[in-house]
């Protein structure tokens, strides 16, 4: 488990939304650690190591020994590291990797042009944005439509049926939600963090069938949020993964930029001989 002043060391320096302990541990059930400016979590015989360092001089090894260090000194079964590098791990083989890069806003920055500003006065003109705390039935119902729609398999709907318990249990998550200004119906809304050092994470863009009528309302909720984060005392914002060209797309328009390379990984254990011949 984590000491007082290792989750303020976290807190400080988080740049990625997975060193949050309060982000990670309600989607995972697992608990977390410190060990030499890394940050991993544990449940049962699987490890999730983030191997974004959390300090400037977390340790005397480079990166990739550090991991390789870590994970002897563990022996997990299963293995799940996120890095800014290309890593491989003695005596595990590799079973999945994917790669992306983590997008950055700078909040002080940003210049709304002519037609983005076009598309925040048409998005207004139907719906007005505010800040919340609570999750509600409301939300609850948007997030059912909003998987449904989708078509997400098991394992990631029981991933977003997760968001209702991270955002009782942390106390710096918010959210950004969009109502009808007639109705005040709510038709979608968006779930960010912060932390003390500097950074807000965009993490999740719910939207229901009512918000997809409306043109510029995500960027309507992102000025929102950017307004938050500022006065949260936020200088940047980690607006996460590429995923595709029209994500991409969407936060360039607001200025955001790669800064940061994704490289995820899942290892299993490699079977050994050896061992069952040595045992024997």
């Amino acid at each position: 488990m984590l000491y007082i002043c290792q989750q303020r060391l976290i807190n400080k320096f988080a740049c990625i939304p997975e060193q949050l302990p309060n982000y990670f541990v309600p989607f995972s059930d697992s608990k977390p650690f410190f060990h030499r400016g890394l940050i991993y979590y544990r449940h049962q015989d699987q490890i999730s190591l983030i191997a974004y360092p959390l300090s400037p001089n977390p340790s005397s090894l480079p990166l990739g020994m550090h991991v390789q260090h870590l994970t002897r000194k563990l022996k997990p079964g299963e293995l799940k590291i996120i890095s800014p590098v290309d890593l491989g791990i003695d005596s595990y083989k590799q079973t999945r990797r994917e790669t992306d890069h983590y997008y950055c806003l700078e909040l002080k920055k940003i210049n709304i042009g002519v037609k983005l500003r076009n598309m925040l006065n048409r998005a207004a003109r139907e719906v007005y944005p505010a800040v919340a705390r609570e999750f509600t039935r409301e939300h609850l119902k948007i997030l059912t439509g909003f998987l449904r729609f989708k078509g997400l398999d098991r394992e990631k709907v029981l991933f977003f049926h997760r968001i209702p318990e991270y955002l009782a249990e942390s106390d710096t998550a918010f959210i950004i939600e969009t109502r009808k200004l007639k109705t005040h119906e709510l038709v979608a809304y968006d779930i960010l963090d912060s932390s003390s050092g500097g950074y807000a994470f965009y993490l999740f863009n719910i939207t229901g069938s009512e918000s997809r009528k409306i043109p510029g309302i995500n960027d309507l909720m992102l000025r929102e949020a950017i307004q938050a984060a500022l006065d949260r005392g936020s200088i940047y914002m980690n607006m996460g993964l590429g995923i595709n060209k029209g994500v991409i797309a969407f936060k360039a328009k607001w200025g955001a930029f790669p800064f940061l390379s994704y490289n995820f990984y899942h290892f299993s254990r490699k079977f050994s001989w050896k061992k069952i011949f040595r045992a024997g």
